[in-house]
C-alpha cells in the first residue's frame, strides 16, 4: 500500500489538495492508497483520512502569524510526530511555505525518508533565496504553477554581490546526483513546472446562464466588480476603500452599476455592515454577489478592482481589465520593508508573469483612494487601453500553457516514488 500525507493549511490550498486526492486515486487504480493529512472542506469530502482540519491553521498576515506563533507550534510539532509515526511514503505540502520548509527540515532531522514534495513554490524569487538550500537540501521534488519559476531554479541565482550563490541546475538524464563542491553545486532537487491549476479549474467550471437574474442585477448597466478578499481582515481593510471609490465613480457616472463579490457565506453579514455604511444602496447601487456566482462575475463585469492575491489571475485568465490594490498594516509594512526587505519592480502576479505592468497596481499604506478611481476611469471608459490589458491577458493565458496541472503533479510524484 502506498501512504500518502498532504498538509494544507488555507483554502487554495484546500482545493489543490482535493484535486490531488482525486487524481492520485484515480491514477493508482487497483494499487490501494492510503491517504492522510491536514485538509479543509473540499479534501475531508475525498476519500481523505484528516488528521487535523485546515481550519487551524488560517492566519493572515504577519502580525495574525506572530499572534498564532504559540498554537501553531504546538501543531507543528504534533504533524511531525504524526508523520515519524505513520511513516507515509511521500509527503506533500502545499504552498504555506513558512511552515512547510521548517516541516521539512525537522522531518529530516528526525530521519524521516520518505518523499518529500513541495506544491506550489515558495517565492524565493521575491524574498528569502536562502530556502533555496532547504529546500535542495531536504526536498526530492518542487512542483511549479509559475513558468518563469523554472528558469529562475535552474539559472545562476541573482544575487547581491557580496552573497556568493551557487549555480542551480537541473540534470534530466541522471537518476543519481553527484556531490561537487559549492563553488559549481548542481542541484539535488527536481522542479518541474505542472501548470497553473486555475486554468484548469476556470476551464472547468461550469457558469450558470440564468446567474444575473438569480441575483437580481440589472441587465443594462455596465458592470464593475469588487473582489475585496476571502478573510475577514481583509474585507475590513479593502471593501472601504473599494465602496468608498465605487461611490465616487457612481456619482460621476450615473449608469454604473457595481457588483461586491463575497467570497464565503461568513462575510456576507460583516459585508452588509460595510456597505451600510457607505453612501451606495444595497440591491440598487451595489449588489452582494454569492460565492457561487465569483467566476460568472468574472465573465461578465467589464473592469474589476481587487485586492492583490490570487483573485488577481483569475481575473486576467477572464479577460478582465482590472486595477489591483492593497492596503497594509503598519506591522505589516514595516515586517516587508525592514525584515523582508522586499523591492519588486511588481507585487501583482499577473504582473510578474507578464514582466511588465499590465494591471495597475497600488500596494503599500496610506494609498490615495482617488489615484484608485482614477485609474480605474481611465480604463473602463478608454477603448485602447482596455483592449491592449486585454490583448495582454490573453498572452499571460499562452504562457501559462493548457497543462492539466494535477494529472500532471501526480505524473511528477509518481515518477519520483519510483526511485
Amino acid at each position: 500500500m502506498t501512504k500518502y500525507f498532504i498538509f494544507a493549511g488555507e483554502v487554495s490550498g484546500d482545493l489543490h489538495g482535493s484535486h490531488l486526492i482525486r487524481a492520485l486515486q484515480l491514477e493508482q487504480g487497483d494499487i490501494p492508497v492510503q491517504i492522510s493529512g491536514v485538509g479543509g472542506p473540499r479534501m475531508r469530502q475525498e476519500k481523505f483520512d484528516c488528521f487535523l482540519p485546515m481550519e487551524e491553521f488560517q492566519v493572515m498576515g504577519f502580525s495574525d502569524v506572530f499572534c498564532s506563533l504559540p498554537r501553531l507550534w504546538k501543531l507543528f510539532y504534533k504533524i511531525r510526530d504524526f508523520i515519524l509515526k505513520t511513516k507515509p511514503s511521500c509527503v506533500i505540502l502545499i504552498d504555506y511555505p513558512g511552515f512547510n520548509l521548517r516541516l521539512a527540515q525537522a522531518l529530516r532531522k528526525k530521519g524521516f525518508t520518505g518523499k518529500l514534495v513541495q506544491y506550489i513554490c515558495p517565492t524565493v524569487w521575491a524574498h528569502g533565496k536562502n530556502r533555496i538550500e532547504i529546500l535542495n537540501a531536504h526536498y526530492d521534488l518542487l512542483l511549479s504553477i509559475f513558468p518563469f519559476e523554472v528558469d529562475y531554479f535552474t539559472q545562476e541565482v541573482k544575487a547581491p554581490p557580496e552573497v556568493k550563490a551557487p549555480p542551480i541546475v537541473r540534470d534530466y538524464n541522471s537518476k543519481d546526483c553527484v556531490n561537487l563542491p559549492s563553488s559549481t553545486a548542481v542541484s539535488r532537487l527536481k522542479i518541474e513546472y505542472i501548470g497553473n491549476p486555475l486554468v484548469e479549474t476556470i476551464l472547468a467550471h461550469s457558469y450558470q446562464d440564468d446567474w444575473i437574474a438569480q441575483m437580481g442585477l440589472p441587465v443594462d448597466r455596465e458592470l464593475i466588480a469588487l473582489f475585496p478578499g476571502s478573510r475577514l481582515g481583509e474585507i475590513q481593510r479593502h471593501a472601504p476603500q473599494q465602496l468608498s471609490i465605487a461611490a465616487k465613480l457612481k456619482q460621476r457616472h450615473p449608469n454604473l452599476h457595481f457588483a461586491l463579490s463575497c467570497a464565503q457565506d461568513s462575510l456576507r453579514e460583516p459585508l452588509i455592515r460595510l456597505i451600510q455604511q457607505s453612501p451606495l444602496r444595497l440591491n440598487d447601487d451595489l449588489h452582494l454577489i454569492a460565492p457561487q456566482y465569483h467566476y460568472d462575475l468574472m465573465k461578465n463585469c467589464k473592469t474589476a478592482l481587487a485586492k492583490s492575491g490570487t483573485v488577481a489571475l483569475e481575473l486576467a485568465l477572464h479577460g478582465v481589465p482590472t486595477v489591483i490594490h492593497y492596503e497594509l498594516s503598519t506591522l505589516n509594512y514595516l515586517f516587508a520593508k525592514y525584515i523582508l526587505k522586499l523591492s519588486l519592480s511588481h507585487y501583482c502576479i499577473v504582473n510578474i508573469i507578464g514582466h511588465q505592468t499590465i494591471f495597475p497596481e497600488f500596494i503599500g499604506r496610506g494609498i490615495s483612494t482617488d489615484k484608485i478611481k482614477e485609474q480605474l476611469e481611465y480604463i473602463h471608459f478608454n477603448p485602447l487601453p482596455y483592449q491592449h490589458i486585454q490583448n495582454l491577458c490573453k498572452d499571460i493565458k499562452e504562457k501559462l500553457g493548457m497543462k492539466p496541472s494535477h494529472l500532471c503533479a501526480v505524473k511528477a510524484i509518481e515518477e519520483l516514488m519510483k526511485y
